[in-house]
C-alpha cells in the first residue's frame, strides 16, 4: 500500500460519522443526539479557538482588563513633559526671586547699604515681573522743592500725605533704643489695613515671628511694614494706591500678644516714627 492510499484511508476514516446521544441510564430513552465526524469536531474546536482568541485580543485592547493582570504605566505625551517642564522652571524662579527680596529687605531693616538689584539684573527675566514705576509724581516734585528751599527733611512735610492705615489707641510707641522700630495699633477686630502711600508691593507672605506681613516700596524711598495680619489681600508684584486695602488686622506669628497692627516707616534704611508723619 502507497502513500497516497495511507492518505486515503486516513481521509476516509476522518469523514465517517459517530453519533453522539444522551441517555437516561434508567430507562435507556434516548433524550438527545447528533452525528459528526471527525473533521467536523476538529473544525469546530479550530473555530471555537480562534473566537475566544480573537474575543480576549479585543478586551485587552479596549478595556481596562488588562491593567488587572499588567502593570503598564499610563502614556505621558510630549505637551505634558513640556508643561511639566515650564511648571518647575517658573517655580525655581519664584524661589529665587523671593529669597533675593528677602535678602535685601534684611539689609534695609538692619540699615545696612542696599544697592537695587532689580537695576543691575533688569535683562534678567527673574525680575521683570517685580519692577516698580518710580517716575516722580507732581505732589513729589512741589514737595521736593519746598523742602529744598526750606532745608527740611521730606518727613518734616510728607503728614498731611500719608494716610492711617487703621484707626485705634497706640499700645507701644516707637522706640529705637529698644529695637521696637514701629508702632503697635489696637483697633477692631477683623479691621481693614489700609495702604499709607501709592507704591509697589514687595513682600506679601507669612513669617514664623510677625506672621502675615506686607511691605510696599513708595517712592522717595519709603518703606512701610505691616505685621501681624490675620489675611493677605494682595500679592508681590501689585501696584497699590494710597487707602487701598492690603489685609485684615489679626494676631499672628509668635512676637504678638493681641489682635493689633505693627506698623513701620522707613526711609533709605532708617526708621521713622509713625506718629510724626500720620495722626491715628
Amino acid at each position: 500500500m502507497g502513500f497516497s492510499d495511507y492518505i486515503k484511508k486516513r481521509l476516509a476514516r476522518g469523514r465517517e460519522k459517530h453519533k453522539l446521544s444522551f441517555t437516561n441510564a434508567t430507562t435507556y430513552h434516548e433524550k438527545w443526539s447528533f452525528k459528526l465526524s471527525m473533521s467536523n469536531l476538529y473544525t469546530l474546536l479550530i473555530l471555537y479557538t480562534i473566537i475566544i482568541t480573537v474575543g480576549l485580543m479585543l478586551l485587552f485592547r479596549y478595556t481596562p482588563l488588562k491593567e488587572i493582570f499588567v502593570n503598564v504605566p499610563p502614556p505621558i505625551s510630549v505637551s505634558q513633559v513640556n508643561q511639566n517642564t515650564e511648571m518647575i522652571d517658573s517655580l525655581s524662579k519664584q524661589v529665587k526671586s523671593r529669597q533675593m527680596y528677602l535678602d535685601d529687605l534684611q539689609k534695609i531693616l538692619r540699615g545696612e547699604s542696599f544697592d537695587d538689584s532689580l537695576g543691575s539684573n533688569s535683562s534678567d527675566s527673574i525680575y521683570l515681573n517685580y519692577q516698580a514705576n518710580f517716575s516722580k509724581s507732581k505732589e513729589d516734585s512741589l514737595l521736593r522743592l519746598k523742602v529744598e528751599n526750606e532745608g527740611k527733611t521730606p518727613a518734616d512735610f510728607s503728614y498731611d500725605f500719608f494716610f492711617a492705615p487703621v484707626q485705634g489707641v497706640v499700645s507701644k510707641s516707637f522706640d529705637k533704643s529698644k529695637k521696637h522700630y514701629g508702632i503697635d495699633i489696637v483697633t477692631e477686630r477683623e479691621y481693614p489695613i489700609k495702604s499709607c502711600l501709592d507704591g509697589t508691593i514687595l513682600f506679601a507672605s507669612w513669617t514664623p515671628n510677625d506672621g502675615e506681613v506686607v511691605i510696599i516700596q513708595h517712592n522717595n524711598d519709603f518703606i512701610s511694614i505691616y505685621k501681624h495680619c490675620s489675611s493677605i489681600l494682595i500679592k508681590v508684584g501689585d501696584q497699590v494706591k494710597r487707602a487701598d486695602p492690603l489685609g485684615i488686622v489679626g494676631n499672628s506669628g509668635k512676637h504678638t500678644s493681641g489682635t493689633h497692627l505693627h506698623f513701620e516707616i522707613w526711609q533709605k534704611g532708617n526708621p521713622i516714627n509713625p506718629q510724626e508723619l500720620i495722626s491715628f
